[in-house]
Order: structure tokens, then C-alpha cells, then sequence
């Protein structure tokens, strides 16, 4: 049994942390960084369903820092960000759980 963190999904909030995901995974690409952390992330979420999200502490720090990127190019361009701050309070608040896996 791990100690992961423990966040409550939505719908919404998980299409705004993919979306949120794939800019980053195109720029670390395009970089030339290793992308490996990020796309299992992206493909995590994409499996995922309404519900419970465990993260592990690398998952959870590319969420926010994919988030606050997210978030800056939002207000660069003079959007709203309101939906996009509650999204990264919430992951941001997260605390952590036991988490057993699928074999319990």
C-alpha cells in the first residue's frame, strides 16, 4: 500500500487537465525533453473516469506546473481564468491517501 494523492474528478476538471497536459507534452517535445512522465500522465487521465485520481508526487508536480502554464497563457491573452484557478486549487489542496491498486 503507497501514500498517493487523492483528488475528486469531474468531467471538466479532467478535460482541462488534459488539455493543460498536451501543451506541455508538445513543448517538451519539441525541446527535445523526455516526455515520458507526461504522456503516461495524459494517457492516465484519458482512461480515467468521473471519480477518484491518485497522483504520484511526479504526477502531481507536472499537473500544477501544466496547470500554471495553462493558466498564464490565459491571462496573456486576456482571458478568464477562474475555471482553470479552481482546477489547480483543487489539485493544488490535495492530501494524501493509501492507495492499494487494482489487486486489492
Amino acid at each position: 500500500m503507497t501514500r498517493m494523492r487523492y483528488v475528486k474528478m469531474d468531467r471538466i476538471m479532467n478535460h482541462m487537465l488534459i488539455h493543460a497536459l498536451r501543451e506541455v507534452f508538445r513543448q517538451e517535445k519539441k525541446q527535445g525533453l523526455p516526455v515520458d512522465t507526461t504522456r503516461d500522465l495524459v494517457l492516465k487521465l484519458a482512461e480515467q473516469e468521473e471519480g477518484k485520481l491518485y497522483l504520484t508526487e511526479a504526477e502531481h508536480s507536472k499537473s500544477v506546473e501544466a496547470l500554471n502554464q495553462l493558466r498564464d497563457t490565459y491571462l496573456k491573452n486576456g482571458r478568464y481564468s477562474d475555471g482553470i484557478d479552481s482546477v489547480l486549487l483543487k489539485i493544488m489542496k490535495s492530501r494524501y491517501r493509501p492507495y492499494r491498486g487494482r489487486g486489492r
